[in-house]
């Protein structure tokens, strides 16, 4: 049965904008799950359910009637995501697609990082729910995406280009996959329009194939070649780094966190690279080219 309403939570975030977007222009009826104190003014063409996501009641009332739930909210809200969960499928929801986006945590190296432990508590457990309530009629879909490209930029994760500012690791030649917000939107509505072929399992979307060096080649070739601080280090110290920094501040999770995401995304054995083993043509996706990659560089620099 065609999914045609999509509840989408967290659709002011950085992700959830583009998702709402690409789901209204794929023509879905889209419902978004507010908190009761967000001000934020929707298009007239989106439903607005306000909900306390500490509250199963409120979650379930708000999720009747939908036939899918895109989640977008951080995975740090573990209890909340669970709560989520499980009223999605007291409500008879069809297909879950959780905030897993990101690296590919059927990576075992990937999956052993402590910075992904809520993700994987959280995909266990939808596993779990998924398979044992509602007769299993209620399905999922992880979508594995590795390094989000505009927003990496955005937060001068991938690269500083207004600062010319970057930092190299194991020589700056491995591959690995790179993925636009849009493009995960775009992956997102093609599993909803591929129910049976995308249930119960993960998805990869490959934005394209990059390189740190290759990424600095071309923010020079945009914005100029002068002027660049470029500092060099090793996945393998970098992941030290973290682990000592998680041991001594774990409350501190910029502290150790943010090393250990750079190790998936660069680090070698860890999955990063998805060209050989994507589902674009299965969902739409295409892949990007160089000169998308200069335009996103430089409405940045």
């Amino acid at each position: 049965m065609a999914i045609k309403t999509v509840a989408l939570a967290g659709a002011t975030g950085a992700l959830g904008a583009p998702m709402l977007q690409t789901l209204l222009k794929a023509g879905f009826t889209v419902t978004a799950l507010t908190r009761p104190t967000s001000m934020h003014e929707f298009p007239s063409n989106v439903q607005v359910r306000k909900v306390d996501y500490n509250d199963f009641i409120s979650l379930k009332a708000a999720l009747a009637g939908q036939e899918a739930l895109v989640s977008t909210i951080t995975t740090s809200a573990i209890d909340q995501q669970k709560l989520l969960i499980d009223a999605a499928i007291a409500a008879n929801v069809q297909r879950i697609i959780p905030s897993e986006f990101g690296c590919d945590l059927e990576n075992p190296k990937a999956r052993e990082l402590p910075v992904y432990a809520d993700k994987v508590e959280l995909e266990q457990y939808i596993q779990t729910q998924c398979r044992q309530q509602n007769e299993g009629k209620t399905t999922y879909t992880f979508v594995f995406n590795n390094a989000f490209l505009d927003w990496g930029l955005d937060f001068k994760f991938l690269l500083d280009a207004p600062g010319r500012k970057m930092e190299i690791y194991d020589g700056g030649n491995r591959s690995f996959t790179t993925t636009t917000l849009a493009q995960v939107a775009q992956g997102t509505v093609g599993v909803l329009r591929h129910l049976e072929q995308t249930a119960n399992r993960s998805v990869r979307l490959h934005g394209m194939e990059m390189t740190q060096n290759r990424l600095l080649e071309i923010a020079k070739r945009v914005i100029g070649i002068e002027g660049w601080e470029i500092t060099k280090s090793s996945c393998e110290t970098i992941q030290k780094e973290s682990y000592a920094n998680l041991q001594r501040e774990p409350a501190n999770w910029l502290g150790w966190g943010i090393g250990f995401l750079k190790v998936a995304i660069y680090g070698e054995g860890f999955g990063g690279d998805l060209r050989e083993k994507n589902d674009n043509a299965l969902l739409g996706v295409v892949e990007l080219d160089e000169k998308a990659v200069e335009e996103l560089i430089k409405a940045r620099a």
